[in-house]
């Protein structure tokens, strides 16, 4: 027992979870090599070096990204995040989400342009609002504390209303503010939704007691927003996101294979062509103008394509990994603060798989979201390692604690 003891206390001796940067290291390597092969389609009409330069560049985002998450791994504390620096990140990323209505990409307002570079602020915010909504459905709750009686009902009234003011009310409308530049200002309902659902998932995550009440409030809110969608869904979503619906019901509609459904038809027969073992690397069809832009969004196809259920699995067993140990950790670690951001992060990675993989293989409409840590895209890339970095810092915090404890019991 004490041998197993020392054991398990060896592989813990510098904190951070090793799966978790095995699984990081198995998808930006995939990432890196894919997003080269599915440049390769487009060189004829971008110049040869459209694949090496798209490596390059991916290698770059991965780099800066890396250097970020392994500072964050040795420097981040949870005492970082306040009231003050909460609401700097918040309002840091709404102006940074307002600013891209300057620049318009594919009909979306969701990117900052810096020369030859693009930063989508959208992809920073979602991380941004993890770390703000721990703190305030934590640690706002908690300083609400009742010494002794009310000395008059006033006083009592005027508490809890504050109460609810600050500890529901406010971070309900930060939210909602944020959702809404999201759809509204930015014209990006994808990244939007996932920023909605990630601060669904943190709200029904926190531990606090005081919530529960309002949880279920919340979920019967939701179910009569459904309903409510449902019956008014053609007067709500533009004409655009309806074609999107459509061609997703529908994508062989012979209006729809050669506009709308396009990406889709030919992402469907990518996964058919690739089968169980694939086409080989580098062997794909699609990329060839099939899928446009096959590097980013889209990637999953192509290594579906060329790699078969082996690439299928390269790409869902490591983020699986990430997300189960995320959730491992934030079981075990009774820190509410830190609860709240390993489930966030969790539900930042496993949303982000869903809807990739669902939009491209028609299981649901394609939303623009990409496969994070494999598709092209610096913000994604980076946003992602950030997310890592903060996560690995709390856990290097909580396994030295139990390294600690289990040396005093030895």
């Amino acid at each position: 027992m004490i041998m197993t003891k020392r054991i398990k206390a060896f592989f813990r001796k510098k904190g951070a979870d090793k799966p978790i940067f095995f699984a990081v290291f198995v998808l930006i390597c995939l990432g890196i090599v894919m997003i080269g092969s599915a440049s390769i389609g487009a060189v004829s009409s971008k110049g040869t070096a459209f694949a090496i330069k798209n490596m390059i560049t991916q290698s770059i985002y991965v780099a800066i990204g890396v250097f970020i998450m392994m500072v964050l791994t040795k420097g981040f504390k949870l005492k970082m995040i306040n009231y003050r620096s909460s609401m700097a990140v918040y309002i840091m990323g709404i102006i940074s989400m307002c600013g891209c209505v300057f620049w318009t990409t594919k009909g979306s307002h969701a990117w900052i342009h810096l020369g030859s570079f693009t930063v989508q602020p959208a992809e920073f915010m979602k991380i941004g609002m993890v770390l703000i909504l721990s703190y305030m459905l934590t640690e706002t709750d908690s300083a609400f504390v009742v010494k002794g009686k009310f000395r008059t009902a006033e006083l009592k009234s005027k508490f809890y209303k504050d109460k609810f003011n600050k500890c529901v009310l406010f971070p309900l409308a930060l939210m909602v503010f944020a959702f809404g530049i999201g759809v509204i200002v930015q014209k990006d309902l994808g990244s939007s939704l996932i920023l909605a659902a990630i601060c669904f998932i943190c709200f029904m995550s926190t531990p606090r007691d005081y919530y529960k009440k309002y949880k279920k409030l919340v979920w019967i809110a939701l179910a009569v927003a459904v309903i409510i969608l449902g019956f008014l869904i053609t007067a709500v979503l533009q004409g655009y996101q309806l074609q999107r619906i459509d061609s997703w019901l529908k994508p062989l509609k012979i209006e729809n294979i050669y506009d709308s459904s396009w990406q889709l038809v030919n992402s469907l027969i990518a996964f058919t062509d690739g089968g169980i073992f694939g086409l080989g690397l580098g062997n794909s069809i699609q990329k060839y103008d099939y899928i446009p832009e096959a590097h980013n969004d889209f990637i999953g196809a192509i290594i579906y394509e060329e790699l078969g259920i082996f690439g299928l699995a390269l790409m869902i067993i490591p983020t699986a990994i990430i997300i189960f140990r995320l959730l491992k950790y934030a079981d075990q670690i009774q820190n509410n603060k830190s609860r709240v951001i390993l489930i966030g992060i969790a539900s930042y990675f496993m949303l982000h798989l869903f809807v990739n993989l669902g939009g491209v293989s028609g299981l649901i409409p394609m939303t623009g979201v990409p496969l994070l840590l494999v598709s092209s895209g610096g913000s994604s890339t980076i946003a992602a390692l950030i997310a890592i970095g903060i996560a690995q810092a709390i856990i290097s915090k909580f396994n030295k604690e139990q390294l600690e404890k289990t040396d005093t019991q030895l």
